[in-house]
């Protein structure tokens, strides 16, 4: 275990945001974690689990033993002629794994490529892109507990996978350490298109494989959400509110426009196109703005994780002003 004091996080969060961290250790092993884990007890300090840092909105000061953790394999533990169950670290880079499986010929994953972060945050967040969610691929999560240094493993039904929500993220959340998570994908192919610029696609260059898919999903991504690299942002910064039939049916009324996805007695709505209406793309919430074309993603300019709260507080005030509707920020607040 190599422990850092008063370590930068500017590099190792999206929105590059600059956060110093009271102590860090960047463990490749289990005997890493359990050493972190020991250190922490021993020194009263709180273990805060850093992933890819796509998804956070990090404090100036962060207390505490903050704890990444970087195994990145991938193993078969079965296989038919059908399909193959993997067992992955969780420092396996999402959009690297998604390409990795394609090369083997496992498929269900390609909906989700070019996401960013971990494999170890696809199951806290049950990340989803274009009608696919990572919880329906998923056999178990395995990690350990940040109290015990106890080892857990949960299936599928026992992580309580909802839109953008887990167990990770509402019982246990700031509880665990994720260490692999267990996938089942198929050896068939059988593409999801039916999302409007997929569909679009395949009725102009016909049915794709799941390569050529992921391909389109690549490009489509592209065009929406700018490199982190060159404009620090956090992804989708907002979630899809879903609302219900009769609400909808209301909103409806008053916005015939409104594109909807419906789901049983709900309908999603994109966050997207509310702010949009607003006009608020491209607008500049002190050194925190929109981004001029993709109104979910916040674009932070030099600014602290306070600026990025206040610039998010400000976009949900107005939409609930003028909707009625409560948007809810996806990156999480590290401090």
């Amino acid at each position: 275990m190599k422990l850092q004091t008063q370590y930068s996080l500017r590099f190792l969060n999206t929105l590059a945001i600059d956060s110093i961290a009271e102590c860090f250790v960047d463990a490749n092993n289990i005997s890493d974690v359990e050493e972190s884990l020991q250190y922490a007890k021993q020194h009263n300090l709180t273990v805060k689990v850093l992933g890819g840092g796509s998804n956070v909105v990090m404090a100036d000061q962060v207390s505490g033993l903050v704890l990444k953790y970087s195994a990145d394999k991938c193993v078969v533990l079965a296989e038919t002629d059908t399909s193959v169950r993997i067992k992955v670290d969780a420092g396996f880079n999402w959009h690297d794994f998604v390409l990795y499986t394609l090369e083997k010929g496992w498929y269900g994953l390609e909906n989700l490529s070019y996401i960013p972060g971990l494999v170890g945050a696809s199951p806290v967040q049950n990340i989803g892109a274009y009608g696919v969610e990572v919880k329906d691929f998923i056999v178990s999560v395995n990690g350990v507990y940040l109290n015990s240094s106890q080892s857990f493993s949960l299936n599928a039904k026992q992580c309580e996978f909802e839109y953008r929500e887990s167990c990770f993220k509402q019982a246990l959340n700031g509880q665990t350490l994720i260490t692999s998570v267990e996938f089942e994908l198929s050896k068939l192919a059988n593409v999801k298109i039916g999302y409007a610029p997929l569909n679009n696609m395949a009725e102009e260059k016909g049915v794709p494989t799941p390569r050529q898919l992921s391909e389109w999903v690549i490009e489509v991504r592209k065009s929406k959400l700018p490199d982190p690299t060159e404009l620090p942002n956090a992804g989708s910064f907002f979630k899809n509110p879903v609302i219900s039939l009769a609400q909808f049916e209301k909103f409806k009324i008053k916005y015939p426009n409104v594109p909807n996805y419906p789901q049983e007695q709900l309908v999603k709505l994109p966050a997207g196109w509310l702010i949009d209406q607003l006009g608020l793309k491209g607008k500049a919430f002190g050194p925190v703005s929109v981004h001029k074309n993709q109104a979910l993603v916040l674009i932070n300019n030099g600014g602290t994780g306070a600026d990025v709260v206040v610039a998010a507080a400000e976009i949900k005030r107005l939409v609930k002003e003028k909707y009625k509707i409560e948007l809810e920020q996806e990156p999480r607040l590290f401090s």
